[in-house]
């Protein structure tokens, strides 16, 4: 396989705008954005702004087909996505879904073969957005690659050279499932719980009742994860603990953000998800069952 050259990304929101800035510093008009026809005009006129740095990206042309596309919407706008990446998709592109949740990989591979993509998330602070306007400090990691990477398949390496030449922050998990799990953990027990009681990860930090609530919900999620054969379950919810105690204790998950702001919430992907695959393992999860009634009747 060749080295990638064009990189594209559809989906400038929290995340997105993150990858995208990193991206147009160090690739030029090798690295364009996607998006539809609405979209590209405000683009055009209203540019993005990051860290209040106006940006002006290029836009993807209809004859480009990128070697990696990275898919960074909203989980309720994945459909709508793959729509649009669909005419670029060429013979050797390679696609990243960074969205939320467990199962975006399996939506792409439905949609363009399993051959296309790899597993990944993003993995750091919390932007914050309003409008075209995004501020993030800067820490963040994108963890990527195959189920099993004990030994990186060349897909995998392109996209590790990519990165280095780029400068962006990476980690290349062994079992790649299991990490998978472990962020689907956090987001269990750190969106749902902020957005429920409306409040920063320093509540959970300093009340000792919230962050038992958070822990009540990735109990859940760790029991449904261990059930399905996913590895280091035991050790899963430590671990997401202690990610949240090192988040910034005025920061707010975007979760919460959405609920602030009257945004649709991914409460469909956290709770939604996980009560669908609990049911049909006959498992209980009464925790989760509630923060799904009550977040998705707001």
């Amino acid at each position: 396989m060749k080295e990638i050259e064009q990189v594209s990304l559809i989906g400038l929101g929290a995340v997105g705008s993150v990858l995208a800035t990193r991206l147009h510093d160090a690739l030029g008009d090798r690295f364009t954005v996607m998006a539809d026809p609405a979209r590209q005009e405000r683009l055009r006129r209203d540019g993005v702004f990051f860290n209040d740095t106006r940006y002006d990206f290029a836009l993807t042309g209809p004859t480009d087909r990128p070697d990696l596309i990275l898919i960074a919407t909203k989980a309720s706008g994945l459909a709508d996505a793959l729509d649009t990446v669909a005419p670029y998709v060429g013979p050797e592109t390679t696609i990243l879904s960074l969205l939320n949740g467990i199962d975006s990989e399996q939506h792409v591979a439905d949609r363009f073969g399993s051959e296309r993509i790899l597993y990944s998330f993003f993995l750091g602070h919390p932007s914050l957005r309003e409008g075209n306007r995004t501020t993030h400090d800067g820490e963040f990691r994108i963890h990527f690659g195959e189920a099993d990477n004990r030994q990186p398949s060349e897909r995998v390496e392109r996209i590790r050279r990519l990165f280095d030449d780029t400068g962006i922050p990476y980690d290349i998990p062994p079992d790649m499932l299991s990490a998978l799990w472990q962020k689907f953990v956090i987001n269990i027990g750190c969106n749902q719980t902020t957005a429920l009681l409306r409040r920063p990860y320093g509540h959970l930090q300093r009340n000792e009742r919230a962050m038992a609530l958070a822990v009540a919900l990735m109990d859940e999620a760790a029991t449904v994860a261990e059930r399905l054969g996913i590895a280091q379950t035991d050790t899963m919810v430590a671990r997401a603990v202690e990610v949240i105690r090192s988040m910034n204790p005025d920061g707010k998950s975007s979760m919460l953000q959405d609920v602030e702001a009257e945004r649709p919430t991914e409460i469909d992907i956290f709770a939604g998800t996980l009560c669908r695959l609990a049911a049909e393992q006959g498992i209980a999860v009464p925790y989760n069952t509630t923060a799904l009634r009550i977040l998705s009747a707001l």
